[in-house]
């Protein structure tokens, strides 16, 4: 496998690592986005992101693996 390659691979698994890490840190926001019912209102504690950063996490953070899969796919067959 190239080096470029490589370097192409672990910079998409940063993105993905970086914007996975800021889902599981805002797990609370995460959830907001998909309860239609609020269980349990929420207190005056952290403040919450928009839901916009929320949809473009989640957005990177799977774009990110898929991407990865695919190059990563495409290059072993291309070196094949």
């Amino acid at each position: 496998m190239p080096v470029t390659a490589q370097i192409i691979i672990f910079a998409i698994g940063i993105v993905t690592l970086g914007s996975g890490i800021w889902l599981l840190l805002h797990a609370r926001d995460v959830a907001r986005l998909f309860r239609s019912e609020p269980d349990i209102a929420v207190g005056s504690g952290r403040k919450q992101a928009s839901r916009s950063l929320t949809w473009i996490m989640l957005a990177v953070f799977n774009a990110g693996w898929i991407l990865a899969l695919v190059f990563w796919t495409i290059v072993i067959d291309a070196s094949a």
